[in-house]
């Protein structure tokens, strides 16, 4: 890969439009590089992003309210700003931009395609004539892709019987919802902790204090500091349990941005692939 390549930033839900518009420039002959197209088969698609960001020289933003929202479209912009690459933000559908992004001049495809799509050749040093083919891209703003689908083999539960149904390939990866909601139990279980870590040590208090200053039970002193000391050591679990639970709700939203470069190259993803970040996602439910 040469260090003129164009690499695309993009959200899932842009992805008709993001590879139509790949596919009209690399017939132009534009160097430029999309994860749905660039990653081979075998590939680790995370290394093959980040591999791909690194060597590019510009950075093609879509921006849409989906993508200004995505936390990978994000990083790689990011990237992109700190390791000074030149950018070609294009503008699909109007969003709000972050403050950063807004000093950024963008070809603006909602509201003057004619232009934006001048202004794109002239960057890439295309000529005009190649105009007709980008035109043929605006028809797919707007347009969602439908999911990929397979065929599931599931029984029927009167029957027993074994049926066929069509499945959303997506559907078979833990849903962003699923990761929320562990991501709040783990949240729970952290203040059911806390609570019982001060019970505990309001309890053992409250022991050497019976033990230790009253005259119903006569102990010595240190006596009545072990046994406080003792009845300290319940919290040892609960305060290991919260430790690990602030751990694993770190790790479930660095999973929610692996979840959404998965949707990006979800028709490359194999059962193995998927089957690892569902059995991710329940290791980091357990405690």
């Amino acid at each position: 890969m040469s260090a003129e390549t164009i690499f695309v930033s993009y959200s899932s839900k842009d992805r008709p439009f993001a590879i139509g518009l790949v596919k009209e420039l690399q017939s132009l002959g534009v160097n430029v590089w999309i994860d749905q197209l660039g990653i081979g088969l075998g590939e680790n698609w995370d290394d093959a992003i980040e591999e791909a960001l690194e060597k590019s020289g510009t950075l093609m933003l879509i921006l849409s309210p989906t993508s200004v929202e995505s936390p990978n479209v994000q990083d790689e912009v990011s990237i992109a700003i700190n390791t000074k690459k030149k950018m070609v933000p294009i503008l699909i559908e109007e969003c709000k931009l972050p403050m950063r992004w807004q000093r950024r001049q963008y070809a603006d495809l909602t509201n003057n395609p004619d232009k934006a799509i001048h202004d794109i050749l002239s960057f890439l040093g295309l000529k005009e004539k190649a105009s007709a083919n980008l035109k043929k891209v605006l028809k797919l703003i707007g347009v969602s892709e439908a999911p990929a689908k397979i065929i599931a083999n599931t029984t029927e539960e009167s029957t027993g019987k074994a049926i066929q149904t069509e499945v959303d390939l997506e559907d078979l990866l833990v849903s962003e919802d699923e990761i929320n909601r562990a991501s709040k139990m783990h949240e729970k279980g952290i203040k059911k902790s806390w609570k019982m870590i001060i019970i505990v040590g309001v309890l053992s208090l409250i022991t050497f204090a019976f033990l230790g200053f009253t005259d119903f039970i006569t102990v010595p002193f240190w006596i009545a500091a072990t046994g406080s000391l003792a009845l300290n050591l319940l919290s040892i679990n609960p305060f290991g349990a919260i430790k690990k639970r602030e751990r694993n709700i770190d790790l479930m939203e660095l999973l929610k941005l692996k979840r959404e470069r998965l949707t990006r190259v979800m028709n490359k993803l194999s059962d193995t692939e998927i089957e690892k970040f569902n059995t991710e996602f329940y290791n980091y439910i357990k405690i």
